[in-house]
Protein backbone atom coordinates (compact mmCIF):
# COMPACT_ATOMS: atom_id res chain seq x y z
CA UNK A 1 0.00 0.00 0.00
CA UNK A 2 1.56 3.41 -0.95
CA UNK A 3 1.99 6.34 1.29
CA UNK A 4 -0.68 8.04 -0.51
CA UNK A 5 -3.21 5.64 0.36
CA UNK A 6 -2.31 5.34 4.07
CA UNK A 7 -2.53 9.39 4.34
CA UNK A 8 -5.97 9.38 3.21
CA UNK A 9 -7.19 6.10 5.33
CA UNK A 10 -5.77 8.21 8.42
CA UNK A 11 -8.15 10.90 7.34
CA UNK A 12 -11.05 8.81 6.64
CA UNK A 13 -10.61 7.57 10.14
CA UNK A 14 -10.03 10.86 11.62
CA UNK A 15 -13.08 12.15 10.09
CA UNK A 16 -15.29 9.30 11.14
CA UNK A 17 -13.88 9.58 14.57
CA UNK A 18 -15.35 13.22 14.66
CA UNK A 19 -18.53 12.50 13.27
CA UNK A 20 -18.71 9.93 16.23
CA UNK A 21 -18.20 12.07 18.53
CA UNK A 22 -20.17 14.71 17.75
CA UNK A 23 -23.19 12.26 17.04
CA UNK A 24 -22.53 10.88 20.71
CA UNK A 25 -22.18 14.59 22.24
CA UNK A 26 -25.20 15.32 20.31
CA UNK A 27 -27.02 11.97 21.79
CA UNK A 28 -26.15 12.57 25.55
CA UNK A 29 -27.54 16.30 25.04
CA UNK A 30 -31.07 15.18 23.64
CA UNK A 31 -31.31 12.18 26.43
CA UNK A 32 -30.85 14.98 28.94
CA UNK A 33 -27.00 13.65 30.11
CA UNK A 34 -25.87 16.73 30.34
CA UNK A 35 -22.90 15.92 32.18
CA UNK A 36 -21.65 12.95 29.94
CA UNK A 37 -22.02 15.59 26.62
CA UNK A 38 -20.02 18.07 28.26
CA UNK A 39 -17.00 15.29 28.93
CA UNK A 40 -17.20 14.43 25.22
CA UNK A 41 -16.57 17.79 24.16
CA UNK A 42 -13.94 18.39 26.55
CA UNK A 43 -12.33 15.64 24.83
CA UNK A 44 -12.88 16.81 20.98
CA UNK A 45 -12.37 20.44 22.03
CA UNK A 46 -9.16 19.20 23.66
CA UNK A 47 -7.86 18.48 20.56
CA UNK A 48 -9.49 20.72 18.17
CA UNK A 49 -10.64 24.16 19.62
CA UNK A 50 -12.46 25.43 16.94
CA UNK A 51 -14.97 22.35 16.75
CA UNK A 52 -17.97 25.18 15.82
CA UNK A 53 -20.48 21.89 16.83
CA UNK A 54 -19.07 20.94 19.94
CA UNK A 55 -18.33 24.18 21.52
CA UNK A 56 -22.57 24.68 20.84
CA UNK A 57 -22.78 21.83 22.98
CA UNK A 58 -20.63 22.42 25.57
CA UNK A 59 -22.04 26.09 25.62
CA UNK A 60 -25.11 25.15 25.96
CA UNK A 61 -25.09 22.00 27.95
CA UNK A 62 -23.30 23.61 30.39
CA UNK A 63 -25.89 26.26 30.83
CA UNK A 64 -28.89 24.19 31.46
CA UNK A 65 -26.82 21.60 34.04
CA UNK A 66 -25.25 25.04 35.91
CA UNK A 67 -29.17 26.42 35.80
CA UNK A 68 -30.21 23.27 37.27
CA UNK A 69 -28.05 22.52 40.32
CA UNK A 70 -28.70 26.36 40.82
CA UNK A 71 -32.95 25.75 40.77
CA UNK A 72 -31.99 22.70 42.78
CA UNK A 73 -30.05 24.22 45.79
CA UNK A 74 -32.51 27.11 45.83
CA UNK A 75 -35.30 24.43 46.34
CA UNK A 76 -33.81 22.87 49.07
CA UNK A 77 -33.14 25.63 50.95
CA UNK A 78 -36.57 26.81 50.55
CA UNK A 79 -37.68 23.31 52.11
CA UNK A 80 -36.31 24.87 55.90
CA UNK A 81 -35.40 21.54 56.62
CA UNK A 82 -31.96 20.78 58.39
CA UNK A 83 -30.98 18.07 56.59
CA UNK A 84 -30.37 19.15 53.36
CA UNK A 85 -26.75 20.33 53.64
CA UNK A 86 -25.26 17.41 52.40
CA UNK A 87 -27.34 16.87 49.17
CA UNK A 88 -26.52 20.83 48.87
CA UNK A 89 -22.19 20.13 49.70
CA UNK A 90 -22.80 17.20 46.95
CA UNK A 91 -24.13 19.40 44.32
CA UNK A 92 -21.41 22.15 44.92
CA UNK A 93 -18.66 19.98 44.89
CA UNK A 94 -20.07 18.82 41.37
CA UNK A 95 -20.05 22.54 40.03
CA UNK A 96 -16.77 23.15 41.22
CA UNK A 97 -15.29 19.71 39.51
CA UNK A 98 -17.18 20.40 36.52
CA UNK A 99 -15.78 24.26 36.12
CA UNK A 100 -12.16 22.60 37.17
CA UNK A 101 -12.62 20.15 34.37
CA UNK A 102 -14.12 23.04 31.82
CA UNK A 103 -11.39 25.65 32.81
CA UNK A 104 -8.16 24.07 31.17
CA UNK A 105 -9.17 24.46 28.13
CA UNK A 106 -7.90 26.64 25.61
CA UNK A 107 -8.41 30.19 26.04
CA UNK A 108 -10.35 30.22 22.70
CA UNK A 109 -12.45 27.82 23.75
CA UNK A 110 -13.39 29.79 27.17
CA UNK A 111 -13.71 32.89 25.24
CA UNK A 112 -16.26 31.30 22.59
CA UNK A 113 -18.93 29.92 25.38
CA UNK A 114 -18.59 32.71 27.28
CA UNK A 115 -17.51 30.37 30.67
CA UNK A 116 -16.30 32.26 33.96
CA UNK A 117 -14.76 30.04 36.32
CA UNK A 118 -16.80 29.65 39.82
CA UNK A 119 -14.83 27.68 42.72
CA UNK A 120 -18.20 28.33 44.81
CA UNK A 121 -15.45 27.50 47.26
CA UNK A 122 -17.49 30.22 50.11
CA UNK A 123 -20.65 28.06 49.19
CA UNK A 124 -18.56 24.40 49.91
CA UNK A 125 -16.96 25.69 53.14
CA UNK A 126 -20.85 27.17 54.57
CA UNK A 127 -22.83 24.07 53.12
CA UNK A 128 -20.42 21.77 54.89
CA UNK A 129 -20.07 23.17 58.03
CA UNK A 130 -24.00 23.24 58.16
CA UNK A 131 -24.06 19.68 56.95
CA UNK A 132 -21.83 18.64 59.61
CA UNK A 133 -23.43 20.55 62.31
CA UNK A 134 -26.27 18.59 61.44
CA UNK A 135 -25.23 15.07 61.52
CA UNK A 136 -22.91 15.88 64.46
CA UNK A 137 -26.43 16.54 66.11
CA UNK A 138 -27.99 13.91 64.63
CA UNK A 139 -25.41 11.54 65.53
CA UNK A 140 -25.40 12.59 69.11
CA UNK A 141 -29.10 12.10 69.60
CA UNK A 142 -28.90 8.59 67.99
CA UNK A 143 -25.80 7.49 69.94
CA UNK A 144 -27.59 8.82 73.54
CA UNK A 145 -30.73 5.93 72.30
CA UNK A 146 -27.86 3.37 73.73
CA UNK A 147 -29.41 0.51 71.38
CA UNK A 148 -27.40 -0.96 68.49
CA UNK A 149 -29.15 -0.20 65.67
CA UNK A 150 -29.48 3.81 67.25
CA UNK A 151 -25.64 3.54 67.07
CA UNK A 152 -25.00 2.06 63.51
CA UNK A 153 -26.99 5.10 62.51
CA UNK A 154 -24.96 7.35 64.68
CA UNK A 155 -22.03 5.97 63.22
CA UNK A 156 -23.13 6.57 59.88
CA UNK A 157 -23.82 10.37 60.70
CA UNK A 158 -20.34 10.37 62.35
CA UNK A 159 -18.84 9.62 59.42
CA UNK A 160 -20.58 12.40 57.24
CA UNK A 161 -19.32 14.50 59.79
CA UNK A 162 -15.59 13.24 58.97
CA UNK A 163 -16.42 13.30 55.28
CA UNK A 164 -17.65 17.35 55.26
CA UNK A 165 -15.00 18.74 57.52
CA UNK A 166 -12.56 15.60 58.80
CA UNK A 167 -11.73 13.57 61.74
CA UNK A 168 -10.56 17.27 64.00
CA UNK A 169 -14.47 18.30 63.58
CA UNK A 170 -15.19 18.86 67.71
CA UNK A 171 -14.93 15.13 69.33
CA UNK A 172 -15.94 13.26 66.33
CA UNK A 173 -13.72 10.67 66.34
CA UNK A 174 -14.29 9.45 69.53
CA UNK A 175 -17.88 9.40 69.08
CA UNK A 176 -17.69 7.55 66.02
CA UNK A 177 -15.35 4.83 67.99
CA UNK A 178 -18.39 4.96 70.65
CA UNK A 179 -20.90 4.44 68.00
CA UNK A 180 -18.78 1.55 66.19
CA UNK A 181 -18.16 -0.33 69.60
CA UNK A 182 -22.35 0.12 70.65
CA UNK A 183 -23.37 -0.97 67.31
CA UNK A 184 -20.31 -3.88 66.99
CA UNK A 185 -21.94 -7.52 67.81
CA UNK A 186 -19.02 -9.04 69.27
CA UNK A 187 -18.65 -12.73 69.21
CA UNK A 188 -16.28 -15.41 71.39
CA UNK A 189 -15.11 -18.13 70.32
CA UNK A 190 -13.56 -20.59 72.08
CA UNK A 191 -12.49 -23.85 72.16
CA UNK A 192 -13.29 -26.75 75.37
CA UNK A 193 -11.83 -30.02 75.84
CA UNK A 194 -13.82 -32.39 77.25
CA UNK A 195 -12.51 -35.42 75.93
CA UNK A 196 -10.37 -37.73 78.28
CA UNK A 197 -6.66 -37.49 77.82
CA UNK A 198 -3.91 -35.10 76.81
CA UNK A 199 -4.83 -32.34 74.16
CA UNK A 200 -1.49 -31.14 73.04
CA UNK A 201 -1.17 -27.42 72.74
CA UNK A 202 -0.53 -27.27 69.38
CA UNK A 203 -3.94 -29.39 68.73
CA UNK A 204 -5.07 -25.78 70.89
CA UNK A 205 -3.89 -23.93 68.63
CA UNK A 206 -4.68 -25.29 65.55
CA UNK A 207 -8.54 -25.69 66.93
CA UNK A 208 -8.68 -21.94 67.92
CA UNK A 209 -7.24 -20.05 64.91
CA UNK A 210 -9.71 -19.74 63.41
CA UNK A 211 -8.80 -16.39 61.52
CA UNK A 212 -11.48 -14.31 63.06
CA UNK A 213 -10.16 -11.24 59.91
CA UNK A 214 -11.88 -13.90 57.44
CA UNK A 215 -15.37 -13.62 59.47
CA UNK A 216 -15.46 -10.38 60.43
CA UNK A 217 -18.39 -8.35 59.29
CA UNK A 218 -19.10 -4.94 58.59
CA UNK A 219 -20.95 -5.16 62.51
CA UNK A 220 -19.82 -8.28 63.42
CA UNK A 221 -16.50 -8.84 64.87
CA UNK A 222 -15.17 -12.08 66.40
CA UNK A 223 -12.35 -12.64 69.03
CA UNK A 224 -10.42 -15.55 70.27
CA UNK A 225 -9.03 -14.08 73.42
CA UNK A 226 -11.21 -12.37 75.84
CA UNK A 227 -10.41 -8.71 75.89
CA UNK A 228 -13.68 -7.66 77.33
CA UNK A 229 -16.27 -8.64 80.05
CA UNK A 230 -19.49 -8.43 77.94
CA UNK A 231 -19.58 -10.26 74.64
CA UNK A 232 -23.03 -10.26 72.79
CA UNK A 233 -22.15 -14.26 70.97
CA UNK A 234 -20.53 -17.17 72.81
CA UNK A 235 -19.54 -19.64 69.79
CA UNK A 236 -18.07 -23.04 71.74
CA UNK A 237 -16.48 -25.70 70.09
CA UNK A 238 -16.38 -28.99 72.72
CA UNK A 239 -14.45 -31.01 71.92
CA UNK A 240 -15.97 -34.13 73.04
CA UNK A 241 -13.68 -37.27 71.82
CA UNK A 242 -10.40 -38.00 70.78
CA UNK A 243 -10.03 -41.91 69.50
CA UNK A 244 -6.87 -42.99 68.19
CA UNK A 245 -7.24 -46.47 66.93
CA UNK A 246 -5.52 -49.89 66.99
CA UNK A 247 -2.69 -50.28 64.67
CA UNK A 248 -4.15 -52.35 61.70
CA UNK A 249 -1.76 -54.46 59.40
CA UNK A 250 -2.40 -55.16 55.55
CA UNK A 251 -0.21 -57.93 53.67
CA UNK A 252 -0.09 -57.84 50.31
CA UNK A 253 2.03 -60.56 48.14
CA UNK A 254 2.65 -60.32 44.25
CA UNK A 255 4.77 -61.85 41.69
CA UNK A 256 6.60 -60.23 38.96
CA UNK A 257 7.89 -61.73 35.66
CA UNK A 258 10.34 -60.47 32.63
CA UNK A 259 11.67 -61.84 30.06
CA UNK A 260 15.01 -60.94 28.97
CA UNK A 261 18.05 -62.40 26.61
CA UNK A 262 20.91 -62.97 28.09
CA UNK A 263 23.71 -64.50 26.11
CA UNK A 264 23.12 -67.90 23.71
CA UNK A 265 22.80 -70.81 23.63
CA UNK A 266 23.14 -74.00 20.64
CA UNK A 267 19.78 -74.24 18.84
CA UNK A 268 18.74 -77.55 18.80
CA UNK A 269 16.44 -80.19 16.90
CA UNK A 270 13.42 -81.95 17.86
CA UNK A 271 15.76 -84.56 19.28
CA UNK A 272 18.08 -82.34 21.32
CA UNK A 273 20.93 -82.46 19.43
CA UNK A 274 22.64 -78.71 17.86
CA UNK A 275 21.55 -77.83 14.75
CA UNK A 276 24.56 -77.70 12.40
CA UNK A 277 25.14 -74.41 9.73
CA UNK A 278 26.46 -75.61 5.63
CA UNK A 279 29.90 -75.40 7.32
CA UNK A 280 29.50 -77.94 10.17
CA UNK A 281 29.16 -75.43 12.96
CA UNK A 282 27.07 -75.42 15.86
CA UNK A 283 24.51 -72.55 15.67
CA UNK A 284 23.86 -70.32 18.49
CA UNK A 285 21.10 -68.04 19.11
CA UNK A 286 20.27 -65.46 22.00
CA UNK A 287 19.02 -67.13 25.23
CA UNK A 288 15.77 -65.94 26.39
CA UNK A 289 15.56 -65.72 29.93
CA UNK A 290 12.05 -65.59 32.34
CA UNK A 291 13.11 -63.63 35.82
CA UNK A 292 10.40 -64.33 38.53
CA UNK A 293 10.69 -61.62 41.71
CA UNK A 294 7.92 -62.17 44.37
CA UNK A 295 6.93 -58.57 46.75
CA UNK A 296 5.60 -58.52 49.65
CA UNK A 297 4.00 -55.04 50.83
CA UNK A 298 3.52 -54.86 54.15
CA UNK A 299 1.11 -51.61 55.58
CA UNK A 300 0.56 -50.41 58.45
CA UNK A 301 -1.81 -47.68 58.71
CA UNK A 302 -3.18 -46.31 62.06
CA UNK A 303 -6.52 -43.43 62.58
CA UNK A 304 -7.33 -41.02 64.72
CA UNK A 305 -11.19 -39.56 65.05
CA UNK A 306 -11.87 -36.52 67.02
CA UNK A 307 -15.49 -35.63 67.55
CA UNK A 308 -16.79 -32.51 69.01
CA UNK A 309 -20.03 -29.91 68.58
CA UNK A 310 -19.85 -26.28 67.72
CA UNK A 311 -22.49 -24.37 69.97
CA UNK A 312 -23.87 -20.60 69.13
CA UNK A 313 -24.82 -19.05 72.59
CA UNK A 314 -26.74 -16.17 72.29
CA UNK A 315 -25.80 -14.30 75.66
CA UNK A 316 -28.30 -11.34 75.65
CA UNK A 317 -31.59 -13.59 75.78
CA UNK A 318 -29.59 -16.70 77.07
CA UNK A 319 -30.56 -19.41 75.01
CA UNK A 320 -28.70 -21.82 72.32
CA UNK A 321 -29.20 -20.71 68.74
CA UNK A 322 -27.60 -23.98 67.09
CA UNK A 323 -25.84 -26.32 67.82
CA UNK A 324 -23.70 -28.26 65.09
CA UNK A 325 -22.17 -31.94 65.28
CA UNK A 326 -18.45 -32.08 63.76
CA UNK A 327 -16.26 -34.96 63.07
CA UNK A 328 -12.70 -35.63 61.53
CA UNK A 329 -10.75 -38.53 60.62
CA UNK A 330 -7.14 -38.79 59.96
CA UNK A 331 -5.40 -41.82 58.65
CA UNK A 332 -1.52 -42.35 57.95
CA UNK A 333 -0.03 -45.06 56.66
CA UNK A 334 3.35 -46.66 56.12
CA UNK A 335 4.95 -49.54 54.06
CA UNK A 336 7.97 -51.70 54.00
CA UNK A 337 9.09 -54.26 51.27
CA UNK A 338 10.25 -57.52 51.27
CA UNK A 339 11.90 -58.92 48.34
CA UNK A 340 12.17 -62.53 47.05
CA UNK A 341 13.97 -63.38 43.73
CA UNK A 342 15.45 -61.46 40.36
CA UNK A 343 14.91 -57.16 41.25
CA UNK A 344 15.29 -57.29 37.48
CA UNK A 345 11.74 -58.88 36.76
CA UNK A 346 10.14 -55.51 38.59
CA UNK A 347 8.39 -52.69 36.54
CA UNK A 348 9.71 -49.88 36.80
CA UNK A 349 6.89 -48.36 39.47
CA UNK A 350 7.35 -51.09 42.04
CA UNK A 351 11.56 -50.30 42.04
CA UNK A 352 10.02 -46.95 42.83
CA UNK A 353 8.14 -47.41 45.05
CA UNK A 354 10.57 -50.30 47.01
CA UNK A 355 12.78 -47.67 46.46
CA UNK A 356 11.30 -44.78 48.25
CA UNK A 357 12.60 -43.45 51.29
CA UNK A 358 10.94 -45.13 54.36
CA UNK A 359 8.43 -42.59 55.88
CA UNK A 360 7.55 -44.03 59.44
CA UNK A 361 4.17 -43.69 61.45
CA UNK A 362 3.45 -40.20 63.79
CA UNK A 363 3.67 -40.92 66.90
CA UNK A 364 -0.11 -40.51 68.71
CA UNK A 365 0.77 -36.34 69.64
CA UNK A 366 1.42 -35.81 65.60
CA UNK A 367 -1.70 -37.83 64.92
CA UNK A 368 -3.79 -35.27 66.81
CA UNK A 369 -1.82 -32.29 66.42
CA UNK A 370 -2.52 -32.65 62.05
CA UNK A 371 -6.24 -34.08 62.79
CA UNK A 372 -7.20 -30.86 64.61
CA UNK A 373 -5.68 -28.91 61.70
CA UNK A 374 -7.98 -30.97 59.63
CA UNK A 375 -11.09 -30.09 61.89
CA UNK A 376 -9.44 -26.45 62.86
CA UNK A 377 -10.21 -25.97 58.52
CA UNK A 378 -13.86 -27.65 58.98
CA UNK A 379 -14.79 -25.18 61.88
CA UNK A 380 -13.68 -22.48 59.53
CA UNK A 381 -15.84 -23.47 57.00
CA UNK A 382 -18.92 -24.12 58.85
CA UNK A 383 -18.71 -20.85 60.53
CA UNK A 384 -18.81 -18.89 57.59
CA UNK A 385 -21.50 -21.11 56.56
CA UNK A 386 -23.50 -20.06 59.59
CA UNK A 387 -22.21 -16.49 59.93
CA UNK A 388 -26.40 -15.64 59.33
CA UNK A 389 -26.92 -16.71 62.84
CA UNK A 390 -25.19 -14.10 64.13
CA UNK A 391 -27.36 -11.21 64.53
Amino acid sequence: MSLRSLGVLALLFLALSLLMGCANASRSFRQGNFDDAINRCITVLQREPSNRLHLDILRDAYRVVDANDRERILALQATGQPGIWGEIVRIYERMADRNRRINVLPSSVISDIGFVFLTHSEELTHARQRASDYHYAAGVRDLSMNTRMDARRAFNHFEEVVRFSGPNFRNVRELRDRAQELGTIFVLFKVVNQSPGFLPPQAVWHLTNIYPQNLNRRWIRYETEQRRTHYDFEVVFALERTMLMPLTVNTRRFTETRTITEGTEFKLDNRGNPVLDSLGNAIRIPKRVTLRCTVTEITQTRRVRMDGRLTYFDVENQRVVRSISLTRTFSAESVTFNTSGDLRALSDETRRRIRAPFVPLPSDEQMIVVASQDLSTMIRQTLSNNAHLIR
